[in-house]
């Protein structure tokens, strides 16, 4: 019999991810996107894989899931393809430079201590013999031992160099302009024409509620543009470092300094307000010059009442849904592929994702 086909639509963390677990499972995949690859959304992602709280919510427990995939994917990928994905155990420091802050930094330390997260509080010499990049005007900070990173540009190459050692295909310039479920398979129209498959996985990330709407379906899924600065030193930062509401992320010879948060729609443009807001607050948190080497910007799909869309569609049950991951597409985009796989391969999700359910 012939190997069932999925058609996925979207090259980033989430759709490469389930192409890769699908093929690994021996379904023939195509993946369709517009292209670059990587994507300006996966370029523009930091690659942090922050710590959790211990809530017993649906999306705590996915949380940790997918944080604790990354190691595991990490290994099995460089075996597979010779590439090192940049994955890191780093562990991450809240900061504080104020007594304003202290006051902050201790709720949120007894925060995730009542919840079973590891976490310390470190101050004077103990903090800086942790970071010795730290400037005079840092007090004090909560150590988060189990805070990673991985490289999302590399990660997408190797997840896509697997799958297509596994037998998937990459079709650039394939833009999903429409979708429907006909009998036991569906019917895709791109820019460049027209396929079929047996399923559909749509892993397009912030274009999902246009592409929704467009259909007549109600996917509340919107872009949120990212900015970053890429600056020199990473060879002097050890931690991830965060300080209102900023990461500094050390990244082989460069410290990623980002993200912005900002309701643009689809604008993808860099902005000067962002780089001087990201060289001011370097310059308060590192004892570092800020040699800026580039900026870059990418949109996140940020769904309405903040749990991401998982499954199929209730009319279309051939169609799954894979979105509004926010700011963690790269931290659950392979436990997502994973699920996926395991739900198409089965006909049924591998534990409840009721709660993610996309028309909800």
């Amino acid at each position: 019999m012939a190997a069932p086909q999925v058609l996925v639509a979207g090259a980033g963390v989430v759709g490469l991810s389930t192409a890769y677990y699908l093929s690994g499972r021996g379904f023939s995949v195509q993946i369709l996107d517009p292209g670059p690859f990587p994507s300006p959304t996966t370029c523009a992602s930091l690659g942090v894989l922050t710590h959790f709280n211990g809530g017993d919510d649906p999306y705590s427990q996915l949380y940790r899931q997918g944080h604790a995939l990354h190691a595991e994917l990490a290994a099995r990928l460089r075996d597979q393809t010779g590439i090192d994905v940049g994955w890191r155990p780093l562990g991450g420091v809240d900061l504080a430079c104020s007594e304003t802050e202290i006051a902050e930094a201790r709720q949120l330390l007894a925060f995730n201590l009542e919840r079973g997260c590891p976490a310390e509080w470190v101050e004077g010499e103990d903090l800086r013999q942790l970071e010795r990049s730290l400037s005079a005007r840092v007090l004090a900070g909560v150590y988060f031992p189990t805070d990673q990173r991985v490289d999302p540009e590399l990660l997408s190459r190797a997840l896509l160099q697997a799958a297509q050692e596994q037998g998937a295909r990459l079709s650039l310039g394939e833009g999903v302009e429409e979708f429907a479920q006909q009998g036991q398979g569906v019917r895709v129209r791109t820019r460049a024409g027209e396929h079929r498959a047996d399923f559909l996985v749509l892993a397009i990330g912030a274009w999902t509620g246009e592409l929704a709407q467009h259909q007549g379906l109600s996917l509340p899924v919107r872009p949120v543009r990212g900015q970053h600065c890429r600056f020199t030193g990473g060879t002097e930062l050890r931690h991830v470092l965060r300080h209102q509401g900023i990461h500094l992320v050390p990244a082989g010879e460069e410290i990623l300094a980002g993200a912005t948060v900002e309701e643009t729609g689809f604008d993808t443009q860099t902005t000067p307000q962002a780089a001087e807001h990201f060289i001011h607050l370097f310059s308060q948190v590192l004892d570092l010059p800020a040699r800026l080497l580039g900026q870059r910007a990418g949109l996140r799909p940020k769904p309405k009442g903040g749990r991401p869309h998982l499954g199929p569609l209730q009319a279309q049950p051939r169609v799954f849904v894979a979105a509004g991951h926010y700011k963690n597409g790269v931290l659950l985009g392979p436990l997502t592929g994973q699920l996926l796989a395991d739900w198409i391969a089965t006909g049924r999700p591998p534990f409840d994702l009721q709660r993610f359910a996309p028309e909800r």
